[in-house]
């Protein structure tokens, strides 16, 4: 498949709202920085407004006021196919179930029935990954699929939380973002920490956030709300045995319907699948039963420490069981409700620990096929990944002069690849724990208000 460079320039400065200097660009692209230099002048060429600033010595960065105003409002016949192609998707998956018609968008993106064929037949085998088909009748489109699965898929494609360890960042850029919406979602996954007390920590602050922001999206522009969620027995069972965090869940349920002014009943179905996703989460106050899945979680925790330790030939102490039951026991709940966790950091896991990232992922295939889990995705391999890593890193070169213990509001995984940034930058340097502000004792910060933090991390980081 030939490389689409003008995709993968812009794709990589949507997650930075800083200058990124073109030695970053060819290094993370693997291309040269003439090629970068001429990709960019051929992306502003085909545009009345550049999207993408240069300044000579530092960089480039991405205008997204620029961007965003080709994005959903003048996407003609130049703009690049992926642009549209997401543009497309978006809708889809917005509108889900409602239909979309061919002819409407022809007239708005100003291509021929060729063309516009020709995307729908992609945006058909992007959507594959999703278990989501297109369904093409009478000169309309829709896609039909599991409601979660829906979901899933918006999560990454509409505020691509797969990029991010940052809330603020999605503020400046996610596309067609509304700041009263976002404000509005931000304080409802405050106030759910606040009632439970409790915080939930990278990925899980998030992931919850995205799915309130993104139901205000669907509700505001398109009507409906699918009333379709597994209330089985069991789903009822934790209901009861949690209703704390379903008080909560459907507080947030009318939070919004006060916040739209919208009474219709569809909505208090949004109460389970919000459910579904604290209960799912890493809340630090609330631990509790998840589907009952103690004893599983048990086998699995030991079934992973045991086949990572043998394909690194290494032996793991025992405080490494504590850290990753609690993990795998909330994840096995996100495989049996099909919520998926997209990992922001699964890049820099595959560069920074690829020995120990790939024992992670053998062990994952072996393991799911034993206790017959659904599939593992490479996002939570990552994440289990930096449960390793961290035990991993303090057996090594234990002759340190300076004790660090890094903290950061996104969560461990983000202080994990920091650490190692760290002693990679200073052989001196001892990294004697890795851990969320949420979890320290010391830290006084509260969640989403800790920018400087945020912001030392995201230097490290690049």
């Amino acid at each position: 498949m030939k490389k689409d460079v003008d995709k993968e320039i812009i794709d990589y400065l949507k997650k930075s709202r800083d200058v990124v200097t073109s030695d970053e660009l060819s290094n993370k692209l693997n291309i040269s920085k003439k090629t970068i230099s001429r990709h960019v002048k051929q992306i502003n060429a085909k545009y009345t407004d550049p999207i993408i600033s240069s300044q000579r010595g530092q960089g480039y960065k991405l205008n997204y006021d620029n961007y965003l105003d080709l994005y959903f409002s003048n996407i003609t016949e130049n703009s690049t196919k992926h642009l549209r192609q997401e543009y497309i998707l978006n809708q889809l998956l917005l509108r889900s179930p409602g239909k979309l018609a061919i002819d409407e968008l022809i007239n708005t993106l100003y291509v021929s029935d060729g063309v516009l064929n020709s995307d729908i037949n992609d945006i058909a085998t992007q959507l594959k990954h999703w278990h989501i088909a297109v369904i093409r009748q009478n000169r309309m489109i829709s896609i039909e699929g599991d409601e979660q699965d829906i979901r899933n898929a918006l999560v990454k494609t509409v505020l691509h939380i797969n990029q991010s360890t940052d809330i603020d960042v999605l503020r400046h850029g996610t596309d067609c973002i509304n700041q009263r919406d976002f404000d509005f979602a931000l304080k409802q996954v405050e106030m759910s920490q606040r009632v439970l007390n409790g915080n939930l920590p990278y990925p899980y602050n998030i992931n919850f956030f995205s799915h309130i922001y993104i139901l205000l999206t669907r509700i505001r522009k398109y009507q409906y709300v699918s009333p379709k969620i597994k209330t089985d027995k069991q789903m009822i069972g934790e209901i009861k045995a949690n209703p704390e965090i379903f008080s909560v869940c459907k507080k947030i349920v009318l939070n919004i319907k006060s916040y739209l002014n919208n009474t219709n009943e569809k909505l208090n179905y949004e109460a389970f699948y919000l459910f579904e996703y604290l209960l799912s989460s890493r809340l630090n106050s609330v631990d509790g039963m998840i589907f009952r899945d103690e004893t599983l979680a048990q086998s699995v925790s030991l079934a992973f420490i045991e086949q990572v330790s043998q394909k690194l030939n290494f032996q793991f102490p025992e405080d490494i069981y504590e850290d990753i039951e609690k993990h795998i026991l909330a994840m096995i709940s996100r495989l049996k409700m099909q919520i998926s966790l997209p990992n922001a950091l699964l890049n820099d896991i595959q560069l920074e620990y690829p020995q120990i990232f790939e024992a992670t992922k053998l062990a994952a295939v072996q393991i799911e096929q034993k206790y017959d889990l659904p599939t593992i995705s490479v996002d939570e391999c990552g994440f289990i990944s930096l449960y390793f890593a961290k035990y991993y890193e303090k057996s090594l070169n234990n002759e340190k002069i300076v004790n660090i213990y890094v903290i950061c509001t996104t969560g461990i995984g983000t202080s994990q690849i920091i650490s190692t940034k760290l002693k990679n930058m200073n052989n001196d340097i001892n990294i004697i724990g890795v851990g969320s502000a949420f979890d320290n004792k010391y830290c006084t910060s509260r969640p989403f208000e800790t920018e400087y933090s945020c912001a030392i991390s995201k230097c490290i980081l690049n």
